[in-house]
C-alpha cells in the first residue's frame, strides 16, 4: 500500500530504478560501451540466474535487462551485514542528481512527500493546499500535478512522523550507549498542558544527536505522579527504559517528586541505583540567581520599562525618538523591544539597548516632559547591573546548547560565577556588593554541592581533566581538608563509575550481551581500535596501570578554547581508551538545562494559536517531533536523508 493513497507509489526500486536509468542514459551519450554499474561490486554472479551478496550471503536473481535496483535495494535497506557507517557511504554515492534538468523524470509520489515535508517544516495550516491558487501555482510548474485536501496532507504528516519513529526507535535499538534526556511542561493557549521529552546521545561515529521523541498531553493536575506515569510510559514505549542515563529538568517541586518516583521504579535497571539521574536545569537556576540580583534595582527597572514602553507604544512618539537619534547620528529604530520580566537575560537585553539610547531618551524626557525617566543614579545602577551580569548571560549561552555537549563546561561556568560574586571584587561599588551577597545565597542553595555527573563530565574534558577540580576547589575552600574531601569524593565516584563500565565492556568482549549492531561493526575499523589497544597495552610491558590511570597520568592538553571539539578527541582516542570512550559517550549526553525540550514550546505556541486551536493533540506531536527530526535549518538539503520518511510505508 502506498504511503500517499492510491497515486504510483514511491519506493526505493522506483528511485533506484529512476536513477539508474538516468546514469545509464547519461553513459550512452558519452560511450557506445556502457560500464557496469558499482553495485555489481558486491556481488558475485554464480551463473545461474543468481548473484550472492558478497557481505551477507544472500542469492538474489539476475535477469538480464531486468537492471539492478532490486541489488541496490538490497544493500542499502535489507543487507544485515553491512555497518552503519559503511551503507552511510553507499548513500552517498547515490549522488546530487535528482533534480538534474537533462535527465529529470516527474514523480508525482515523490514531489507529495516533499510537499509534506514542506507544510511540517513551514508550520504551514493544512488548508494552505485548499488556497484556489495553490493548484495553478503548482500545475504552472507541472502540469501533471494533482493536488489533495488538508485531511489528505495531515494524513501525510502523519504518515511522515510514523516513518520517522520506526527509523528513530531502529537507531536507538542499536545504540550500544546509554540515553540521556531533557524534559519539560507547557500549557498552550487553549490551557491544556503538554510534556515534551527529548532523547540525547552520542553515537558509535561520535557523533551528538538530539530527539524530541515525545510531545504529549499530560492530564491535570500535573503533579509529580503524573509526570512521573507518563515519562515511564514513554521510555518503555520506546524501549529505553535499560537505557537511561539522565535526566535534566527544571527546578520545580512537581519534578523534584517525579524524579523519586522513576528512581524508585528505574533503581534494578539504572547505574546505582538511579541515584544520579537527576540534572537540575543550569539555566534554570542562574535565572533564579540572576532575578534575586534584579529585585534590588526593582525601581530603576520598573522607570526604563515604562520609559521604552510609552514611547514605543505611539507611532508619533517613536517618530519624535527617531529624530533625535538621527542628529546624534544613532540608527533609527522600528520599535523597542520590551523585556519579560520572569526571563532575566530578556531584562538584560532591555537594559543594554536602553543605555545604547542612553543620550536620546534623557534628551527625549526632557524635552516631552509628558514622562518621568530614570534618574543619573539610576542610569548609574542600570550600567553597573548590565556589566556585572554579562559572565551570566554568557553562561546561560554555553548551558543552552542543545546540538553540541554542554555537561563538560558545567564546573567552569560555575566556578566563574562563584568567581564572580566574590565580595572583594566589589569593595567599591555599594549596589554590586549588595547585589552579591543576594545572589550569593541563592547560588549556594543550588551550587554549593556541584551536581556529581556533570562534575564528573569535566573530567572526560582532556584539556581539565581531574587537576581542573582540585583547581577549582582549592580556590573556593582553600589548601584545607574541605577541598582535600571534595576532590577525593570526585575521584572516588570516578573509580566506581569506570569499575562498572570496564566490566561491562569486558562482557560485551566476550560476546554476554553485545547487541547486533556492535558485532557487525566494520571490519577494518575494529581492526584499528584492537591495533590501538594493543599498542597502549605493550608499550610499556611492565606497565599494570589501568585506562584511567593511563588517562590521569598524561598531561593536559593545550589546544584552542574555540575550536577544540571533545567529540572528535574521543574518536580518536577510542582505540586507546576505549572503556573511557563509552565512559565519555554518556557523559558527555548529558544536558546541563532542559532548553532543548523547552525550544520545542516555540514551535507548538505557533502550531496551536488562535486559528488553529482545534488540532488535536496527536497532530500537535506529529508535528512537533518531525519538525525536529529534521535538524538545523543550516543543514543542506539531501533527498537521501528524507526517503525513509516518505517511501512506501510497508517497506
Amino acid at each position: 500500500m502506498s504511503l500517499f493513497g492510491n497515486q504510483p507509489p514511491l519506493s526505493v526500486d522506483a528511485v533506484v530504478e529512476e536513477s539508474e536509468s538516468r546514469s545509464e542514459t547519461i553513459e550512452t551519450r558519452s560511450t557506445q560501451s556502457k560500464k557496469k554499474s558499482v553495485v555489481w561490486g558486491h556481488f558475485v554472479d554464480t551463473g545461474d540466474k543468481k548473484v550472492v551478496c558478497k557481505h551477507c550471503g544472500s542469492a538474489l536473481s539476475k535477469v538480464k535487462g531486468s537492471g539492478t535496483s532490486h541489488l541496490r535495494r538490497h544493500l542499502l535497506t535489507s543487507c544485515k551485514s553491512i555497518g552503519d557507517e559503511e551503507r552511510a557511504n553507499m548513500l552517498t554515492t547515490q549522488g546530487d542528481d535528482w533534480f538534474d534538468p537533462s535527465t529529470f523524470k516527474f514523480d508525482p509520489e515523490l514531489t507529495r512527500g516533499l510537499l509534506t515535508l514542506f507544510f511540517i517544516d513551514a508550520e504551514l495550516p493544512f488548508s494552505v493546499t485548499e488556497s484556489r491558487f495553490f493548484e495553478p501555482a503548482m500545475r504552472s510548474l507541472r502540469p501533471e500535478y494533482r493536488s489533495v485536501g488538508r485531511q489528505t496532507v495531515r494524513e501525510d504528516c502523519v504518515a511522515v512522523f510514523k516513518a520517522g519513529c520506526r527509523v528513530a526507535l531502529a537507531e536507538l535499538q542499536e545504540l550500544d550507549s546509554r540515553v540521556s534526556f531533557t524534559s519539560d511542561i507547557w500549557t498552550s493557549s487553549a490551557n491544556l498542558g503538554y510534556l515534551c521529552l527529548t532523547a540525547h546521545w552520542i553515537d558509535k561515529g561520535f557523533q551528538f544527536q538530539k530527539r524530541i521523541i515525545a510531545f504529549k498531553k499530560i492530564p491535570y493536575p500535573h503533579s509529580g505522579q503524573a509526570v512521573a506515569d507518563l515519562v515511564e510510559k514513554i521510555w518503555t514505549d520506546w524501549k529505553l527504559d535499560d537505557k537511561i542515563f539522565a535526566i535534566t529538568l527544571d527546578n520545580s517541586s512537581v519534578n523534584d517528586l517525579a524524579v523519586k518516583h522513576l528512581e524508585s521504579r528505574l533503581s534494578e535497571k539504572m547505574l546505582f541505583g538511579a541515584s544520579h539521574m537527576h540534572m537540575r536545569c543550569s539555566a534554570h537556576i542562574l535565572n533564579l540567581i540572576a532575578q534575586e540580583g534584579m529585585k534590588l534595582i526593582h525601581t530603576t527597572l520598573e522607570n526604563i520599562r515604562e520609559l521604552l514602553r510609552h514611547i514605543g507604544s505611539s507611532g508619533s512618539r517613536l517618530q519624535v525618538l527617531n529624530s533625535i537619534l538621527d542628529e546624534l547620528n544613532l540608527s533609527p529604530k522600528k520599535g523597542l523591544a520590551l523585556d519579560c520580566p520572569t526571563r532575566w537575560n530578556s531584562t538584560l537585553l532591555m537594559i543594554k539597548e536602553a543605555l545604547v539610547l542612553k543620550g536620546a531618551l534623557k534628551r527625549y524626557v526632557n524635552d516631552q516632559g509628558s514622562i518621568k525617566g530614570p534618574s543619573l543614579e539610576e542610569w548609574n545602577n542600570a550600567e553597573d547591573m548590565a556589566t556585572f551580569l554579562e559572565p551570566f548571560l554568557d553562561a546561560t549561552k554555553i548551558f543552552s546548547s542543545v546540538r553540541k555537549p554542554s555537561s563538560h563546561t558545567y564546573i567552569k561556568e560555575v566556578w566563574t560565577i562563584r568567581r564572580l560574586l566574590l565580595l572583594e571584587n566589589h569593595k567599591d561599588s555599594a549596589i554590586l556588593r549588595e547585589l552579591a551577597v543576594r545572589m550569593q545565597k541563592k547560588f549556594d542553595k543550588y551550587w554549593e554541592n556541584p551536581n556529581l555527573i556533570l562534575t564528573l563530565a569535566t573530567i572526560f574534558d582532556p584539556r581539565y581533566k581531574l587537576i581542573f577540580l582540585a583547581f577549582c576547589f582549592k580556590k573556593a575552600y582553600g589548601e584545607g581538608s574541605e577541598a582535600n574531601a571534595r576532590l577525593d569524593y570526585v575521584r572516588d565516584w570516578l573509580k566506581k563509575y569506570y569499575e562498572e563500565y570496564e566490566k561491562a565492556c569486558m562482557d560485551q568482549d566476550s560476546g554476554v550481551g553485545s547487541s547486533q549492531g556492535e558485532r557487525q561493526i566494520s571490519k577494518k575499523r575494529k581492526l584499528d581500535e584492537e591495533f590501538a589497544q594493543f599498542k597502549s597495552e605493550n608499550l610499556d610491558l611492565h606497565s599494570t596501570m589501568s585506562e584511567l590511570e593511563k588517562y590521569m597520568q598524561e598531561k593536559p592538553i593545550d589546544t584552542d578554547e574555540e575550536n577544540f571539539n571533545i567529540l572528535q578527541y574521543w574518536k580518536q582516542n577510542c582505540g586507546l581508551y576505549p572503556t573511557l570512550a563509552k565512559m565519555a559517550r554518556d557523559f558527555l549526553s548529558v544536558q546541563a538545562s532542559s532548553v532543548a525540550s523547552e525550544s520545542a514550546f516555540s514551535t507548538a505556541g505557533r502550531l496551536t494559536d488562535h486559528l488553529r486551536t482545534s488540532m488535536n493533540s496527536e497532530t500537535i506531536e506529529c508535528l512537533v517531533c518531525s519538525k525536529d527530526w529534521f535538524g538545523s535549518k543550516e543543514e543542506a538539503f539531501d533527498l537521501n536523508k528524507y526517503l525513509p520518511l516518505i517511501r512506501r510505508s510497508d517497506q
